[in-house]
């Protein structure tokens, strides 16, 4: 039998060999660029300026030429293509708060630090998580991505790793640029405009760029792809696994309930279970699962925005030794993201609620059945759970009005001809101005129910504004039933940062072997936020993407000393071109989780030029931020499944327990099923948390033959361990609901929270307050190679990047078993798609006045999360129709033609051959949802 990794190896040999064969052709081939003879640079990974640009920590460089070749205005599209990051939100996404993120190694992305030229930037909500949409990608230079734990270096949050943009400057000129791009469908239109200006003054000591863009994105939602509309569910039929057409069991013409109606027989003679009485065109009868409503036509495959940026970065020298720095930027943006309409239940949110049988629109049927078998007092009150997807109204909205600022100043100088120092001030601010709508007022709807005795059309309420409701049946509601029920609500999230810095580096002094390099520094860092939610949600009177919200609020600060050694032991010996050592350690005082210190240890060993191998371990820790502190009680729906369900392979232990225990009523226990795939819960902070903590080791080799200038292969293992991970009680509300079930009991802390349950044994607001409970591995081997070709006329150049993951490992809770996510999607146990195998390679021709360049993108096959949750637990894994994606290829195109020497054209088709992101099993964020796309666009410089 073949290996797994075999087969991902001949996927990545086969993909590769078309590239990398057609550069077998006569000609000379040319090393690469070094930093010239006396330089020296700062590598992201270390502070310490050193003559070569490899760091012993492993990093991927993506260069001006590959952000100039992706072609995209989005910067979290140049970061998702590396093979070291996981997809984070971005354009294709419709949850969160509209930002673009980064995720490396899939830990998370508050465990990645985002920099910009080695500083912080102020974050877009209150985890600290910085939007990529704030950093424009036609002013950055390059962008350096290290792979694990930084702390020691850069401080908290660099536990996966750190992404740094480092922006142009000391530019002359006018420079003016623009693109528009479209979708092979006519849709998905993006439009960029920037323009950049800099220049020299008082005789060239100084250096001054301003730079400007406006960029729009048009939205597109799942109506607009066939491969958007469907949603199924597994199912067993005749022994085979199917998928069958299903949906959210809140629909728009909806429902009701109670244990009373269970076993009872509708009018088609169809048997009524836990979903219910369903109000078809057809009339009222009994729910069934192909009722369920199709929310995906309705969400954002392209989310759009809007945006203004505004950016100015300086230097001036003071003296002959002390230089003056500045950066600014100013970004507004608008964001628009949408959900399915309101999803509202009456069991939820209406303590007591009873239907009122006098209600006009109620049919006159179902009015006589629920009489004769619910209204004993004879009041016309009947005690039901009714479920309403409020589509009449339209979806759910999120528009949101973005402000970012952020300045840097600062001095820096020569303390000696070998040592130079730095101060600096760094200050930034986000405000999120968030108006929701397709919001609905909960007074408003119960009031809606209940008819005055004497006029039914007519409210018992004393509220003149009234209307009675009519819930029954798809679009049954009027437009004066809508606006009595229907509101916005508006959202105001502030944060804030502040940092000072202060740091000396250079050459200590000089040893035999080399320069003994050194880097000292101290920090003072604060971070502040508040949340303040509508009054309306504060109070639980008004529901939308939210059910209830409490203000946030708080600060911590952190003052922190660092230092940094690297020290050449030998050099130039027989079997050793260089020997040399580097360490690091950082203090950190946190006002919140005390003082918490942080250290790496490697070194790097080169026996002869062209041959290189380097290893570093690296304690790093992450201290809580004000959200996970501080935050309210929020409520949120994932997706679960309840062990309480009245399925085959229920015990019968689980279903005593469910009884006794948890409170799911004995009359219903046996056809108990849950109303939704989701199942409310309740989040919040915790201000008792204490720091995250991570080993990792990473070993590596970089090569580099005589026998064949131009090339260099780096290979890297990494292993990366995170203990005391911050996360919600038990990992989540499935990992709860795992381990209540491992150990049946009440005295077991998971099972407490299941008890809360609505009358009909519903699980509903389940708390999962944030604990130090969880774990997290990520385990794999890096590689990269790239080569340069001269022709007689022209070169081409290639590289592939690519990653091997061996483990994703995530553990919720101490009691439930570890899940390996290696090679995993979604299902539940595991998120986005973690597939074994993942490359990116380029191949590039270069004439005088034309680039060519074709990209080809490589995501691995990736297996249902259920699997691996079955796994996990040692359970029968699930039969599944569709058990894993299949491997993905995306092809993309660009093409530079200088039309004349200061204007360029250039031209791009991502998604060359329309590949459809896989069927039924996928997420939009690591795939491709819009197909294919065109760019086309200018540059000019005068």
């Amino acid at each position: 039998m073949v290996s797994e990794n075999a087969i991902g190896f001949g996927a990545a040999l086969k993909g590769t060999s078309a590239l990398f064969l057609s550069m077998a052709v006569v000609g000379t081939a040319t090393a690469q660029e070094a930093p010239s003879a006396g330089e020296s640079i700062v590598v992201t990974g270390s502070r310490i300026p050193r003559p070569d640009v490899e760091s012993n920590s492993p990093v991927n460089v993506i260069g001006e030429e590959e952000i100039k070749l992706s072609v995209t205005s989005e910067t979290e599209q140049l970061l998702n293509a590396l093979p070291q990051a996981v997809a984070g939100a971005g354009a294709q996404s419709n949850t969160g708060n509209g930002s673009a993120t980064v995720n490396l190694r899939g830990l998370g992305t508050v465990r990645t630090l985002v920099l910009q030229n080695g500083r912080r930037i102020v974050g877009a909500s209150q985890d600290g998580v910085v939007d990529l949409n704030m950093i424009p990608p036609s002013l950055v230079s390059r962008i350096e991505v290290v792979t694990g734990g930084a702390s020691a270096v850069y401080g908290s949050d660099a536990m996966a790793g750190v992404v740094n943009f480092v922006m142009r400057d000391d530019f002359e000129g006018f420079e003016v640029g623009g693109s528009y791009g479209i979708s092979d469908e006519g849709d998905a239109a993006r439009y960029n405009f920037d323009m950049t200006a800099g220049g020299n003054f008082a005789d060239g000591r100084g250096n001054v760029v301003f730079h400007g863009s406006y960029y729009n994105r048009a939205q597109v939602k799942g109506a607009a792809r066939d491969h958007a509309l469907d949603y199924f569910a597994d199912a067993i039929i005749d022994g085979k696994p199917v998928l069958v057409e299903s949906g959210n069991g809140v629909t728009p013409q909806g429902t009701i309930f109670s244990p009373e109606l269970v076993g009872l027989t509708d009018p088609y003679g169809n048997t009524i279970g836990t979903a219910g009485i369903f109000f078809a065109p057809e009339g009222w009868r009994a729910y069934r699962p192909s009722d369920g409503f199709n929310d995906r036509p309705y969400t954002n495959l392209q989310m759009p925005m809007e945006r203004w940026q505004g950016s100015v970065l300086g230097h001036y020298d003071v003296t002959n030794g002390v230089t003056a720095f500045w950066e600014g930027s100013y970004v507004h943006s608008k964001i628009n993201s949408t959900l399915g309409a309101v999803p509202m239940s009456s069991s939820g949110f209406i303590p007591g609620f009873q239907l009122d049988l006098r209600n006009p629109y109620l049919d006159p049927t179902l009015r006589q059945f629920l009489s004769d078998n619910m209204d004993d007092d004879g009041d016309s009150l009947v005690p039901v759970n009714i479920n309403r997807r409020l589509l009449d109204g339209g979806s759910r909205t999120s528009d949101q009005t973005r402000d970012f600022w952020r300045f840097v100043v600062g001095l820096k100088g020569e303390l000696t001809d070998r040592l130079s120092w730095e101060v600096f001030f760094n200050q930034g601010q986000t405000k999120v101005t968030d108006v929701q709508g397709g919001g609905v007022l909960v007074d408003n709807f119960a009031n809606g129910f209940l008819t005055d005795p004497n006029d039914p059309f007519s409210c018992a309420t004393d509220d003149p504004d009234c209307v009675v409701l009519n819930p029954f049946g798809l679009y049954s509601m009027t437009p004066e039933m809508i606006d009595y029920i229907y509101t916005d609500l508006t959202n105001i999230t502030t944060i804030k940062q502040k940092q000072v810095g202060a740091s000396l580096t250079g050459t200590l002094f000089t040893l035999p072997a080399g320069d003994v390099g050194i880097s000292l520094g101290t920090e003072y860092r604060k971070e502040s936020s508040s949340f303040d939610p509508d009054q309306l949600y504060v109070m639980g009177k008004a529901l939308s993407r939210s059910a209830g919200l409490s203000p946030t609020a708080g600060s911590f600060d952190v003052v922190e000393g660092y230092g940094e050694l690297y020290v050449p032991i030998l050099a130039d010996m027989p079997g050793i071109r260089l020997l040399a050592f580097e360490g690091g350690v950082r203090f950190s005082d946190y006002s919140t989780a005390g003082s918490v210190w942080s250290y790496k240890l490697g070194g790097e060993y080169s026996p002869f030029d062209g041959l290189k191998f380097r290893g570093l371990y690296q304690r790093a820790v992450r201290a809580p931020n004000v959200v996970e502190l501080f935050s309210g009680a929020t409520n949120t729906a994932p997706q679960a499944v309840d062990f309480c369900n009245a399925t085959p392979e229920r015990t019968a232990a689980e279903r005593d327990f469910c009884v006794n225990a948890l409170g799911v009523p004995g009359g219903v226990i046996d056809v108990f099923q849950q109303e939704n795939q989701q199942i409310r819960a309740v989040t919040g902070g915790n201000p008792n948390l204490q720091e995250e903590t991570s080993d990792t080791w990473s070993v590596g080799a970089v090569i580099r033959p005589d026998f064949l200038p131009g090339l260099q292969l780096t290979v890297d293992y990494y292993n990366i361990k995170i203990e005391d991970a911050i996360g919600s009680f038990g990992g989540g509300l499935q990992s709860v609901i795992t381990a209540c079930n491992a150990d049946m009991s009440l005295e077991n802390v998971f099972c407490v929270p299941l008890r809360n349950r609505t009358p009909d044994g519903q699980l509903y607001d389940v708390p999962l307050l944030n604990a130090n409970i969880a774990k997290m591995e990520a385990r794999g081997v890096d590689y990269r190679l790239d080569y340069r070709h001269d022709l007689a006329a022209s070169s081409l150049n290639y590289y592939i990047a690519g990653t091997y993951l061996i483990d994703n490992i995530s553990q919720g809770s101490p009691i439930v078993n570890p899940v390996n996510c290696a090679g995993y999607i979604r299902g539940g146990s595991c998120g986005t798609a973690s597939p074994k195998w993942r490359f990116t390679q380029r191949l590039t021709w270069e004439a005088d006045r034309l680039q060519l360049s074709l990209r080809h993108r490589f995501i691995g096959s990736a297996t249902d999360g259920r699997i691996a949750g079955a796994k996990a637990s040692g359970a029968q894994p699930p039969a599944l129709a569709v058990p894993e994606t299949g491997d993905v290829h995306y092809f993309d195109l660009s093409a530079y033609y200088d039309v004349v020497d200061n204007f360029t054209f250039f031209a791009g088709i991502d998604n060359v051959l329309d590949e459809d992101p896989p069927f039924y099993l996928y997420e939009r964020e690591t795939y491709d949802a819009i197909g294919r796309r065109f760019t086309i666009g200018f540059r000019a410089d005068f």
